[in-house]
C-alpha cells in the first residue's frame, strides 16, 4: 500500500505528461513569409556587323508571404509523419541591357539600357518530414525532424529584344531598346526540408480533440535549371520559412 501511494504521483506525472503529445491526427492551416533575396542574369547573344553582341535581362527576387498548409498524423509513440503545402510569390522587375556593336568601328559597342516590371517568381512546395515530439507541458509541444521537398518553379525570364539605331549616318552613336520579348519556364526540383514547431493547445474540441497554434521554421532550398535565352540558367529557389497556423488535433 505505501509502495502503491509512492508511485501513485509518478504514474500521475506521466499520465500528465502524455497527455500533452499530439492526439492520432491533425490539420494546420497559417502563414508566414520567406527569407532571402536571389539574383540572376539570363543573357542571349546575336551577331551583327561582323561582331556579337549581347541581351541581359537581370532580376532580383525572392521572400515574401508564404501560405502553409498541411497534416499529419502519430506513427509511432512519439513520432508523427507530416506534409505540408507552401505556396509564395514574387513580383519583380527586369533591367535589359543590350550592347551592339558599332557598324562602322570594332570593338566600340553601344549600350541601351531599359527596365520592365510585372514578371513573376513562383514557388509551390510539398515538404514532407518526420516530426518528433517532445511533450514540454500538459498543453504544450515541441517537435523536430525534417525529409524531402518537392517545390515546382515557375519564373519569368526577358529573353530577347528588338534594338533600333537612333542616330543616322555618319554617326550611329546611338542605339534604343524597343520590344522586349517574355518567356516563362517551370520545373519541379527535390530538396531536404528541416524545420521545427512549437504548439500550444489551450482549448478542448469534443471528448478528444484539441484546438491550438503553432508557430514553426522550415528550411528548404536549392537551385534548379530552367531554360533560358541560349540555354539553361541556374534559378535559386526557396530558405528560411517562418509560419504561424490554426492546428486542430483529434
Amino acid at each position: 500500500m505505501i509502495l502503491g501511494l509512492l508511485l501513485s504521483p509518478a504514474v500521475a506525472s506521466a499520465q500528465s505528461s502524455s497527455s500533452a503529445v499530439e492526439q492520432r491526427v491533425y490539420i494546420q492551416v497559417g502563414g508566414g513569409a520567406q527569407s532571402g533575396s536571389h539574383n540572376l542574369t539570363n543573357t542571349s547573344t546575336f551577331t551583327i556587323y561582323g561582331e556579337q553582341g549581347t541581351i541581359a535581362g537581370a532580376q532580383e527576387y525572392g521572400g515574401g508571404a508564404l501560405w502553409n498548409i498541411g497534416g499529419g498524423f502519430r506513427a509511432w509513440r512519439n513520432l508523427h509523419l507530416a506534409l505540408n503545402f507552401t505556396r509564395n510569390s514574387d513580383t519583380m522587375d527586369t533591367a535589359v541591357t543590350a550592347s551592339v556593336p558599332h557598324p562602322l568601328f570594332l570593338n566600340r559597342p553601344r549600350t541601351a539600357n531599359q527596365s520592365i516590371g510585372g514578371l513573376k517568381h513562383e514557388e509551390n512546395g510539398f515538404h514532407l518530414a518526420a516530426m518528433w515530439a517532445i511533450p514540454v507541458g500538459e498543453n504544450l509541444q515541441f517537435a523536430f525532424g525534417g525529409g524531402p521537398s518537392f517545390v515546382t518553379v515557375k519564373h519569368d525570364f526577358a529573353t530577347d529584344a528588338r534594338v533600333v539605331e537612333q542616330d543616322a549616318a555618319p554617326n550611329f552613336a546611338t542605339v534604343a531598346i524597343q520590344d522586349i520579348t517574355l518567356s516563362t519556364a517551370d520545373k519541379t526540383a527535390v530538396t531536404i526540408n528541416v524545420g521545427a514547431e512549437l504548439t500550444y493547445f489551450p482549448f478542448e474540441l469534443g471528448d478528444s480533440g484539441k484546438v491550438g497554434a503553432t508557430v514553426g521554421f522550415r528550411y528548404a532550398g536549392g537551385t534548379v535549371a530552367l531554360p533560358g535565352s541560349t540555354g539553361d540558367v541556374d534559378v535559386k529557389y526557396g530558405g528560411a520559412q517562418f509560419f504561424g497556423a490554426v492546428r486542430v488535433s483529434f
